[in-house]
């Protein structure tokens, strides 16, 4: 079994690790850490987990006994663990999968876990991975078997995503320690900076940063095809009528037959097991509480012609899964030569 450890007990992405890790059959959570939340139970923050796990939630997370370790949080307190822990850990072959977005640079020996580009080095002697931002994810996994055929263009790509919007139910933190006294929180287009959580005081890996972002996936795609050097656009808007998941759409220039982009696509994700073209417009619906993400291709009129101006790519996923504890788990089975689904059938809607 896999001996696993998890920093940042308080955060969401916490939560839906122990949620995954307690049903994958391969691993054993041995310690949950938080400083701010420690003597706590783990289903006193996350009350989904009522019932699943009795676990107590400790100061601090030390790498003994420890196989592979889940870095959640903010960057500065995944900084301080590597900072603490980076020889130990070196030492005893840890593994490291960083949710904070603290070494996306490939600080620390981490690989950039855009699994569908980087699964070689994932599985040939890497020991850390860093999770991507949903956002730049969503924009890679559109725009991959583009890049790989060095397809994309030299002009700007714009990306619209819509991502929801979780109200404010609670009045207070998980610690008792009250929001605000005033009115209900009320989401406005500065809210941006506020959390996918029911607590507005949220870790960075829930704040989505577009132009933070839009750098990030411009960077991977440049790794993918080097010859591409134009800037990437994401404009960001609310969705209210769901409390997860997001969809990406992109125009995109594109000389080819929607037929043979197709057989683009379906040959480039083709051995990999959560990306999947499909030929109808996907929602939210279709892959929330999974770690899928859903590709449409299509054009804005029935044919190819001189006067269209793009192709159009749409792809849904789970933002707090594909986007962060999902895909993190499947770094941690690449890490250790597991099948890359094991821990990762899960369900969503079935109609």
């Amino acid at each position: 079994m896999i001996k696993v450890g998890i920093l940042g007990a308080e955060t969401m992405a916490a939560g839906e690790l122990v949620r995954i890790l307690i049903n994958h059959p391969d691993v054993e959570i041995l310690r949950v850490a938080s400083a701010s939340e420690a003597g706590r139970k783990v289903a006193d923050l996350h009350r989904g987990l009522v019932g699943d796990t009795d676990m107590e939630i400790v100061s601090e997370l030390s790498p003994e006994g420890l196989d592979a370790v889940f870095l959640c949080g903010e960057p500065w307190q995944a900084s301080r663990w590597m900072n603490l822990y980076d020889a130990a850990a070196r030492e005893i072959g840890l593994k490291i999968i960083d949710l904070t977005g603290a070494f996306r640079g490939g600080e620390y020996d981490m690989v950039y876990g855009f699994a569908e580009h980087n699964r070689k080095a994932l599985v040939r002697g890497a020991t850390r991975a860093s999770v991507p931002s949903a956002l730049a994810l969503a924009v890679e996994t559109a725009l991959f078997p583009v890049a790989k055929n060095c397809m994309l263009p030299p002009e700007r790509i714009r990306v619209n995503i819509s991502m929801a919007e979780i109200p404010m139910l609670a009045t207070t933190r998980p610690n008792g320690v009250p929001i605000k006294a005033s009115a209900p929180f009320s989401p406005t287009a500065t809210d941006y900076t506020r959390s996918t959580r029911l607590d507005p005081i949220a870790p960075r890996e829930h704040r989505p940063d577009a132009e933070d972002a839009a750098m990030e996936a411009a960077a991977e795609l440049r790794r993918i095809q080097p010859s591409f050097a134009a800037p990437i656009e994401i404009s960001l808007s609310r969705d209210n009528t769901s409390q997860r998941g997001m969809v990406a759409t992109i125009d995109v220039a594109a000389g080819m037959s929607l037929s043979e982009l197709r057989k683009i696509y379906d040959n480039a994700y083709e051995d990999h097991g959560f990306a999947y073209p499909v030929d109808f417009v996907p929602t939210v619906a279709d892959v929330a509480n999974t770690n899928k993400c859903l590709i449409n291709l299509s054009y804005p009129t029935s044919e190819l012609n001189a006067s269209l101006p793009a192709l159009r790519i749409v792809t849904a996923c789970d933002n707090l899964l594909r986007g962060a504890a999902g895909n993190g788990v499947h770094l941690l089975n690449l890490l250790f030569g597991l099948s890359e689904r094991t821990g990762l059938a899960l369900k969503a809607s079935a109609l």
